[in-house]
C-alpha cells in the first residue's frame, strides 16, 4: 500500500513539473517554391486530382514535371 501511495504522489509531483514548461505553439506555413514541391503539388492538385491514374502514371508525370521544372529554374539562373 505505501508502494501505491508514493507512487501517486510521485505521479502528481512530476506531472506539475513537465507541465510547468509548456507553452503554445503556433502553426507555422512553410512556402516553398522548390521544384520538388510543385511537382506533387501538380500531381495531387491537377494530374490525378480524383485518383484514377495509375501509381506508374504519376510517377512518370511526376518525373517529367520535375524535369521540366528544373530544366526552366536552371535557364533562368543561367540567364
Amino acid at each position: 500500500m505505501k508502494k501505491l501511495v508514493f507512487t501517486a504522489l510521485a505521479v502528481v509531483a512530476f506531472s506539475g513539473v513537465a507541465m510547468a514548461g509548456t507553452h503554445e505553439v503556433k502553426e507555422v506555413k512553410v512556402l516553398a517554391d522548390d521544384c520538388t514541391t510543385k511537382a506533387m503539388n501538380y500531381i495531387d492538385n491537377d494530374y490525378d486530382r480524383d485518383g484514377t491514374h495509375t501509381s506508374v502514371e504519376n510517377h512518370d508525370a511526376y518525373q517529367a514535371y520535375l524535369a521540366g521544372c528544373n530544366n526552366n529554374e536552371k535557364s533562368i539562373t543561367a540567364s
